[in-house]
């Protein structure tokens, strides 16, 4: 009989709680091992009858296969050394890097890391690229993007890793615009920013508003606004030579609007089997995606797993925006 695999949380808070803990306690030959954190989480570790660790000593933690790291960004690094020191796989929370050149270090440092973007198994996100595989509506001459959120000051307890810039490496784009920007990468290949307004307000970043240059096979533009200084509807319109979809890119499953000179209509796209419809699905997909990967031995393509242009992105959108 194949032995376990071995994962350690590291990180107790709502992502762990909530995510990683149910879909790992539900894999069939995965162990969760350990929980630690630097507040106790003996609670946690209760629920899913496993060893507590207040986190001391970094060295001092526990070997296993896998290692999780649902924690903030701004102190991922120490982790990463560490583990990677152990030739442990590393799965990591979003943001995978405070910014491009702390991402390329940390790839440096590790060949078994992956990072939680799991909005590319979105169906959602998967049937807009078959879509634009396909060329039935032409080629795609522009693409709007727009979306909501509230972080830091905005909403969040000022206990929260989220209210300090230091650990969260900043505001909307490190806690939301990260994921839509992993989604972009995996529809294009080729993304620059072109100009970027970021509105900063004590270290946070509350509005940005960016455009991108896409130069794969057919050249056109992105218009991206994420903002929390005002109600903003949460959409993506792909304008192609003679119709346009809209649709909520947030939602897995979301139902695609088809516009073109002559009618409109809604309609719900088909679920492919291996997609996901749910939040859940998703994130399990992720998982899967990973452990397969180990289990068969797969040489990692960490700029993929890591999506190192989502963190470009993020990093030219700030510096032309003058980080504050």
């Amino acid at each position: 009989m194949k032995p376990k695999t071995k994962v350690g949380v590291i990180g107790a808070g709502g992502i762990s709680s909530g995510v990683h803990l149910p879909l790992l306690s539900c894999i069939d030959n995965v162990s969760i091992e350990f929980i630690a954190d630097t507040i106790n989480p003996e609670v946690l570790a209760k629920t899913y009858n496993t060893r507590s660790i207040k986190i001391n000593d970094i060295s001092s933690l526990p070997n296993c296969d896998i290692v999780v790291l649902a924690i903030p960004v701004g102190v991922k690094e120490e982790y990463i050394r560490e583990f990677s020191k152990r030739n442990t796989y590393i799965f990591t929370e979003k943001p995978f890097a405070i910014d491009l050149e702390t991402h390329k270090n940390f790839l440096k440092l590790s060949n078994k890391i992956s990072c939680n973007y799991m909005r590319i198994y979105y169906n959602s996100t998967r049937q807009i690229k078959n879509i634009i595989s396909s060329g039935v509506f032409g080629p795609i001459k522009k693409v709007s993007i727009t979306e909501g959120g509230i972080i830091g000051k905005t909403g969040r307890s000022k206990n929260s890793y989220q209210a300090d810039p230091k650990l969260s490496g900043g505001g909307m784009l490190m806690e939301t615009s990260c994921h839509t920007f992993s989604q972009l990468a995996f529809l294009f290949n080729d993304i620059s920013v072109r100009e970027a307004k970021v509105t900063w307000e004590d270290g946070f970043d509350v509005e940005s508003n960016a455009t991108f240059d896409i130069s794969d096979n057919t050249q056109f533009s992105i218009d991206y606004t994420a903002t929390m200084l005002k109600p903003i509807e949460n959409n993506a319109t792909f304008f192609f030579e003679h119709n346009k979809i809209e649709f909520n890119h947030l939602i897995p499953n979301s139902i695609f609007t088809i516009s073109s000179s002559d009618s409109e209509k809604q309609f719900v796209i088909e679920q492919e089997e291996y997609f996901a419809s749910t939040f859940a699905q998703a994130y399990y997909l992720k998982w899967k995606d990973f452990l397969n990967k180990i289990s068969t031995d797969s040489v990692f393509d960490t700029e993929l797993e890591t999506s190192i242009m989502t963190t470009k992105m993020i990093t030219d959108i700030m510096q032309k925006g003058n980080r504050k």
